[in-house]
């Protein structure tokens, strides 16, 4: 899987970043870094959690055009 630095405009994706970042430092006892949180939820994570958003966003988004 190619990483390509897309969460950093992403704020939502960054923002689950982050706390996977603080849930996996506390199990470690260690500060793991940003950088190994991003590739562990994005090889772990991001398939699930995009399509979730996207199906969120689209039941949105019918409800705005449908107004």
């Amino acid at each position: 899987m190619d990483i390509d630095f897309v969460f950093f405009h992403n704020q939502d994706m960054l923002q689950e970043i982050y706390k996977h970042k603080w849930i996996e430092s506390e199990k470690a006892g260690y500060e793991i870094g940003l950088a190994s949180a991003a590739w562990d939820w994005m090889t772990r994570y991001r398939p699930e959690w995009e399509t979730r958003r996207n199906l969120s966003l689209a039941k949105s988004n019918q409800w705005v055009l449908h107004r």
